[in-house]
């Protein structure tokens, strides 16, 4: 069988690992990366070392520097944040080849800046279903929950399962997601609270998860952000989102302060906010956007913000146990 070829942009911690991943697995991967991280990879590899088990592994990719502007591949995966999303977007409408692009970003906005540089048919969504942080030319890495993934009318189509199995090949578990655009938004709902009540608590976790206040106020905000997309239409997603967010505060506070303790949250939620804040910045402004849409109150989300944004943020020092 032909190898698939395989095009990432981006060389970050997702970049880096579905790289690794999908070579191992038996595509003809090709990574694009730049500056300090080209010349670690060119020297090292990619060198991914688990969080829960403390295996490392290296991985040799053919690297690239610049766009193959005329080379085709079956699949380009898009692995930037929001915040790099516009000039990259202007890198891979040089190719025109590339039939599929699977972008992983978040976004409050929606898929429209991507469909005007490349055109409808050729975007796709997802979401990394993997965290951590880069150390010098090392990746730590944990790989969470199933990574959603569809086209953008719904449809599961026979390329959405093509791509699907190629990344469940290379152990990745996917989901078929029949309104992906619904379940980035309600992704943002989440996250922007979150990244508020952690901001509180100097982006430390475990500090959040000793403040039964701030942390009902965390769940609260999320509760605003989940009715103000109800309100404008966007069906919740995924479902038991409804079911979780349902259940009182006296019941889930006790279990979000447990979530808050374990190590997913210290990797994929307290480092992800300490290395992208101007991502989540960006989204914040753009859920705001969908909030004066919605015309929802929103009185618990907006003194989360006001008061988040008054902290002035500092070089992380790590996390200090709260008394």
């Amino acid at each position: 069988m032909k190898k698939q070829k395989v095009l990432l942009f981006g060389a970050g911690v997702l970049g880096s690992l579905y790289a690794a991943r999908l070579q191992e697995a038996g595509a003809d991967v090709t990574l694009l990366a730049r500056g300090a991280r080209y010349a670690d990879l060119k020297k090292h590899g990619i060198v991914l070392r688990c969080f829960e088990t403390g295996k490392e592994t290296t991985t040799r990719v053919r690297l690239v520097s610049e766009m193959p502007a005329d080379e085709y591949f079956d699949l380009c995966v898009a692995a930037v944040q929001k915040t790099q999303l516009s000039s990259a977007l202007a890198v891979l409408k040089k190719n025109s080849q590339i039939p599929v692009f699977l972008f992983l970003n978040n976004t409050a906005e929606g898929p429209q800046e991507m469909i005007d540089a490349l055109g409808r048919e050729r975007v796709m969504l997802s979401h990394g279903n993997a965290g951590g942080e880069r150390d010098g030319h090392i990746v730590h890495y944990m790989i969470a929950e199933e990574m959603p993934i569809g086209e953008l009318d719904g449809t599961i189509s026979d390329r959405l399962k093509r791509i699907a199995s190629l990344l469940e090949k290379a152990g990745f578990s996917v989901d078929l997601c029949n309104d992906i655009i619904s379940w980035k938004l309600y992704h943002v709902a989440l996250a922007v609270p979150f990244a508020y009540a952690m901001e509180l608590h100097g982006a430390c976790n475990i500090q959040l998860s000793h403040n039964r206040k701030d942390v009902g106020r965390c769940l609260d905000g999320i509760r605003e952000g989940i009715a103000v997309l109800r309100a404008l239409g966007y069906p919740v997603e995924p479902g038991k989102l409804r079911l979780a967010f349902a259940i009182p505060n006296f019941i889930l506070v006790p279990l979000f302060q447990r979530v808050l303790r374990a190590k997913i949250a210290d990797i994929g939620m307290a480092r992800h906010l300490r290395n992208a804040r101007d991502e989540m910045k960006k989204l914040s402004r753009e859920f705001f956007v969908l909030v004066d849409k919605s015309g929802i109150n929103t009185p618990v989300l907006n003194q989360l913000k006001d008061s988040a944004e008054k902290i002035q943020i500092k070089e992380f020092d790590g996390c200090k146990t709260a008394r």
